[in-house]
């Protein structure tokens, strides 16, 4: 989850994605999950899967050519070029249609409407719930993809039970608009914003990096200094240094594992 740091005012200014109506866009859209797998996954998959595709094609000039037409578009289609091309292209399609129909089904984001103070957790297409900023009680999210966003909001002003309700945002660090939108909303709701996504990421790598060194030097009996977290050349060259002593290639020094 996002914990916030104590000097915002380094942090760049937040720049999410919005609507035509100008509403912000806490998490990402559908065409930011979409286009990713739509330009890259989909098109070496049919290129992959072209030679299937090429065998349609082939199967339907032959019907044409025996039931008698043997027009432009059957003699283009005679290279087996032109077929697997084709083919790749009709496959990229094909599988891109299939592949938005489940997306936009289960894609889940919140709009927030600046202007209004109004919040609207959108679930596929429609409109699933609506809020008031002045609900929001907390709003958090992680940085990396994968990640869950959390709002938590309060009961609605004069309702007859007090009841608090949360928001669940899928895929809140999937980019860096995405993430702004969350930063956006926990400004507007008088939050600590969170840092930039790319921060918060470049800290999570740092801490995964530092959890492994510490591991490898446990391994050896290598002392760990302060200095490692932060610099990963230093920890290279004495954990380098280190195994070279327990491998009697180096002069021991005081404090290092006796090999």
């Amino acid at each position: 989850m996002t914990a916030p740091r104590a000097d915002d005012s380094a942090h760049r200014a937040p720049a999410p994605r919005r609507t035509r109506e100008g509403a912000v866009v806490v998490g990402p859209t559908i065409w930011a999950r979409y286009r990713p797998g739509l330009l890259y996954g989909l098109p070496l998959l049919s290129v992959l899967l072209s030679p299937f595709g090429g065998i349609a094609i082939q199967t339907w000039r032959s019907a044409r050519l025996h039931a008698g037409h043997d027009g432009l578009v059957e003699q283009l289609l005679a290279a087996t070029g032109v077929q697997l091309l084709l083919g790749a292209v009709g496959l990229w399609i094909l599988c891109g249609l299939w592949a938005v129909v489940p997306l936009v089904l289960t894609h889940r984001a919140v709009l927030f409407d600046e202007r209004t103070g109004t919040l609207t957790l959108r679930r596929g297409l429609r409109a699933a719930d609506r809020a008031d900023l002045a609900q929001v009680r907390y709003a958090t999210g992680d940085a990396e993809r994968g990640g869950l966003g959390l709002i938590g909001l309060t009961s609605e002003p004069g309702a007859a039970e007090s009841a608090e309700r949360q928001w669940v945002v899928p895929e809140t660090g999937w980019d860096d608009a995405g993430f702004d939108g969350l930063r956006v909303l926990q400004a507007a709701a008088g939050l600590r914003p969170a840092p930039p996504r790319s921060a918060l990421v470049a800290e999570a790598r740092r801490a995964r990096r530092e959890r492994g060194n510490r591991e490898l030097a446990a391994r050896l009996g290598m002392p760990w200094r302060a200095e490692y977290a932060h610099d990963e050349a230093a920890f290279q060259a004495e954990f380098d240094r280190v195994r070279r002593v327990l491998g009697g290639r180096a002069p021991r020094r005081d404090g290092d594992p006796a090999p």
